[in-house]
């Protein structure tokens, strides 16, 4: 029997018939503001609670104005810092520790160096935030696949279940920045901020799942105090 990953939002799991499928690769995307890296964290606090080692990349943010953000919502990633179950490494510049501080650094100098911290600290769960500037480093669409399908690759061969993060475009029903991820990776989770009057209702659906039913609907979503929660029995539009 397959082992289910908690995603750290029990109506998403719900939605995903008992979580994410372990071992796999997971793209998360949507546009900016619709709660990608909070439901990211939760998803790592979650394996960082069952003392899990877990990982976090960022590309784009610091650490530290991460954990300040995080804190608001309840989560207390420094104290899971100090204890080495999370492991954060990267900033706002792209600096996976010493790889980009090279001249002559790529996107495989990045994957290797995520791949050492992953065998070195035992990891569990991965979160890369965000791919978008990773598959900046390469000229055409060939090479992301190519580059795409390393790191998936790697992160899989060392049993990590990892959520990749992709920032879209607003007002478009895109699942990735490029159009090439979604066929690279094993499940698709969209975020949405669909429009309706003067406000912006956020949604979420489950749009691939390798090996896996479940939940085909585009479901209510809020980013509340407690973070991002997921109402599974609600839906963003009326049946057809």
């Amino acid at each position: 029997m397959e082992e289910r990953v908690g995603s750290g939002v029990k109506g998403l799991d719900f939605m995903l018939k008992g979580g994410f499928i372990g071992g796999r690769n997971i793209l998360l995307s949507g546009p900016a503001g619709s709660g990608k890296s909070t439901l990211a964290l939760q998803f790592l606090y979650d394996g960082a609670l069952s003392r899990e080692k877990v990982l976090y990349v960022t590309l784009e943010e610091s650490k530290d104005k991460i954990i300040q953000d995080m804190s608001k919502f309840g989560l207390n990633l420094e104290a899971m810092r100090k204890s080495g179950s999370l492991i954060m490494i990267g900033g706002p510049v792209a600096q996976v520790t010493n790889t980009m501080e090279r001249v002559d650094a790529n996107i495989y100098n990045i994957i290797n160096e995520i791949e050492i911290v992953i065998k070195e600290n035992n990891i569990k769960r991965v979160v890369i935030d965000s791919i978008n500037l990773l598959t900046m480093l390469v000229e055409s669409d060939g090479e992301r696949r190519m580059a795409l399908s390393t790191l998936s690759n790697t992160l899989s061969s060392l049993g990590c279940t990892s959520i990749m993060i992709s920032e879209t475009e607003e007002g478009t029903m895109k699942l990735s920045r490029y159009g090439i991820e979604e066929f690279i990776v094993d499940c698709v989770i969209v975020l949405y901020l669909v429009r309706q009057g003067s406000i912006f209702v956020p949604g979420v659906a489950i749009r691939k799942m390798r090996g896996s039913n479940h939940d085909k609907e585009i479901r209510v979503l809020k980013i509340t105090d407690k973070g991002v929660v997921v109402y599974p029995e609600e839906t963003m539009f009326g049946k057809i």
